[in-house]
């Protein structure tokens, strides 16, 4: 029977980066001589990234002149500071204990570039145990794209049909399904823009890692 494989998103369903990423962007507020916004405020636009976080903290979008500045100044920030306050979200260091107890693999495929994946997967120690490690640069192509999900399965070793993947944003539902592979929404997490996830059309919605845990049984336990 081939083995199971378990994919992650890693910003809003693994871990909590929010707490660093809020920090760089409320910093450029402070050299614009404006004053911090709350973090309750900016954490559900932490998964957006910089574009999401520019356009919400200091109304900057893609169209401004001076976005990429902003853009490579919260970024340079973001990277000296990446691994300050993270930390994987309650849970999750039990769940991939039980995926390994299982003798399943696990990976994670992120929109998130490797120069600040690495770092944060090292700090963490997970880079050893996760089967494939896949940063939005892998192939310049980020989800909804389902290129680099395909590119995991491909350096992997695995198949579609050994494998479930697991996000917390629209994007990451897209992307699975158009990798033909099963998607569970990790209600934990930022959720994105569009935050009613049961219009997603999500296989599973896990309101917690011990719900996450029983589904992976019960659909691994059935024949792949």
């Amino acid at each position: 029977m081939p083995t199971p494989f378990v994919l992650f998103d890693l910003d809003g369903t693994l871990i909590d980066s929010a707490p660093d990423l809020v920090a760089s962007l409320n910093r450029l507020r402070t050299h614009a001589g404006l004053e911090e916004l709350p973090f309750s405020k900016l954490r559900q636009h932490a998964g957006r990234g910089a574009r999401g976080l520019l356009e919400v903290g200091l109304s900057v979008t893609p169209d401004d002149v001076l976005y990429e500045q902003l853009k490579t100044e919260f970024l340079d920030d973001y990277a000296k500071h990446c691994c300050e306050h993270v930390i994987a979200f309650d849970g999750i260091g039990l769940l991939l204990n039980s995926i390994e107890k299982q003798g399943w693999d696990w990976g994670i495929v992120t929109n998130k570039n490797s120069v600040f994946t690495n770092p944060i997967v090292e700090h963490l120690q997970w880079t050893q145990r996760a089967k494939i490690i896949i940063s939005g640069d892998a192939t310049g192509k980020l989800k909804p794209q389902p290129d680099n999900i395909l590119f995991a399965l491909e350096k992997s070793g695995h198949e579609a049909a050994e494998t479930v993947y697991i996000g917390d944003d629209l994007r990451d539902c897209l992307a699975a399904h158009a990798a033909k592979i099963p998607f569970i929404a990790a209600s934990w997490g930022y959720l994105g823009k569009n935050r009613d996830i049961a219009q997603w059309q999500a296989d599973f919605i896990a309101q917690n890692t011990d719900e996450l845990l029983i589904w992976l049984k019960a659909y691994f336990n059935s024949p792949l």
